[in-house]
């Protein structure tokens, strides 16, 4: 019975991002995102469960990553495409597809590529058990969420004006899209390399991290996943041996 929780958890992960994209097209934006949320936590907790019940199986790591290309795949890019639709000043998308504004609307499937790359190159790829080669896609989803919730309210009294462009929208598809593919290390913080020059990177970040979501809730996911980009660059730069 217990081999079978982790699938189940995973499940749940995969209903949570099935259900953020039917709120993403009723209209139903920030409710998307704290589903999106939800299969954050979900997609923790079974890979938690299955380390703890020892019930890993070949099943379950197919499983995962159908779920995260639901969750963190399709779910952002929906979120995204209705944020580029929102900025273009209609609610209504067949309005929006005369001229340059149709590839606009197209930009989001960059992000559905790059996490469909992303997560089939992970599967069979065994450099990235101590760290990550690419973004990770969850932590794409993360920044891409925390969008509506910065253009809605700010951070700290700052709203960044070039959120509410749909060719910087755009621009971010492409971005997202290719550092989910690239070959650019990024840090762990699963500790499973015992190595300092892996450890402290991975510390400080946790602890920037816990600050700005101490100052921001939610929306501090914004600058916490620029803040892990920018370290995972300088670190690339740093240590040649790693490029």
């Amino acid at each position: 019975m217990k081999r079978h929780i982790p699938n189940a958890i995973t499940l749940m992960n995969l209903l949570s991002g099935f259900f953020s994209i039917v709120l993403v097209f009723t209209g139903h934006v920030t409710g998307a995102v704290y589903l999106v949320l939800i299969a954050a936590v979900f997609d923790f907790l079974d890979g938690f469960s299955a380390r703890l019940l020892h019930a890993w199986s070949p099943l379950g790591k197919q499983l995962d990553s159908l779920a995260d290309m639901v969750s963190f795949g399709v779910a952002p890019a929906a979120i995204l495409l209705q944020q580029i639709s929102s900025v273009t000043g209609t609610s209504d998308l067949a309005e929006t597809f005369p001229g340059l504004s149709f590839w606009l609307l197209l930009s989001p499937l960059f992000l559905v590529a790059g996490a469909g790359l992303r997560l089939a190159r992970f599967n069979i790829d065994p450099e990235q058990e101590t760290h990550f080669v690419g973004l990770p896609t969850p932590a794409m989803a993360l920044f891409i969420i925390s969008i509506p919730l910065v253009r809605e309210d700010g951070l700290a009294g700052w709203h960044p004006a070039f959120l509410e462009n749909p060719w910087v929208l755009a621009g971010i598809s492409l971005l997202f899209g290719y550092l989910m593919i690239c070959k650019l290390p990024l840090f762990s913080l699963k500790f499973k390399n015992k190595s300092s020059a892996a450890i402290i990177p991975a510390i400080v970040f946790a602890g920037l991290s816990v600050i700005l979501f101490f100052l921001f809730f939610l929306k501090g996911l914004f600058p916490i996943i620029i803040l892990y980009i920018f370290m995972a660059l300088i670190l690339f730069i740093i240590q040649p041996e790693k490029k």
